[in-house]
């Protein structure tokens, strides 16, 4: 009669399940990064995190396969919230291409900012063979996703809206460039990473420019 209870209560209430598992996953996902900024990437064990989040390790299995499918999440969730500023700002759909793609850079740097050290360390491991940071299913799914929102953006700022090979080899050179001003970003000490923004500034202006007579 009890157990009957019991899973009738767990049938009716489906959303305070739902809220549940989101803020358990929440909690571990904010203490992998709170102990990769700290303790390093790889120092940084399930046991960890799980002892942190106050979970069960194997807790953390059920959501995680790895502290590298953590980090995927949290750069899943960097690449959305980056787009979402973009999407959301009105100031931004009238204006040119290179300040949108600025816009899209710099909303990342900034989500990412309070974590360098882990970026940097996350970076280091995406350059090893068969690391699930560059090589699985998940990280190719964040990729195409960002590339197809830069690839919009692209397509869009013609007169006469459509797309075209050419703005998806644009996107994949872009996706390039972003990772070569991420390592910039990384290594720039000027204070408030002044000397990233303005190359950022300088060099989407260029590339703009470039592709201006092809953009009509």
């Amino acid at each position: 009669m009890a157990t009957r209870q019991l899973k009738s209560a767990r049938t009716r209430n489906p959303q305070g399940r739902s809220e549940k598992k989101k803020q358990i996953k929440s909690r571990i996902v904010s203490a992998a990064l709170a102990l990769f900024q700290k303790k390093g990437f790889d120092a940084t064990t399930t046991k960890l995190i799980a002892r942190r989040a106050g979970i069960a390790e194997g807790t953390v299995f059920n959501y995680f396969p790895t502290k590298e499918h953590i980090a995927l999440h949290f750069f899943d969730q960097e690449v959305d919230h980056a787009i979402n500023a973009v999407r959301n700002d009105r100031r931004l759909r009238r204006a040119p291409l290179e300040q949108k793609l600025f816009a899209l850079v710099q909303n990342q740097l900034e989500y990412l900012a309070p974590h360098d050290r882990f970026i940097g360390a996350a970076f280091l491991q995406a350059l090893r063979p068969g690391s699930p940071l560059a090589f699985s299913s998940q990280a190719l799914a964040l990729r195409t996703k960002y590339v197809d929102f830069v690839q919009e953006l692209i397509s869009r700022n013609r007169k006469a809206y459509r797309n075209t090979s050419m703005d998806w080899w644009t996107a994949q050179a872009f996706w390039i460039y972003y990772v070569g001003i991420l390592l910039y970003w990384l290594n720039d000490t000027s204070p408030g990473k002044q000397h990233t923004l303005a190359f950022l500034d300088r060099s989407l202006t260029i590339g703009a420019a470039v592709l201006k007579g092809y953009l009509r």
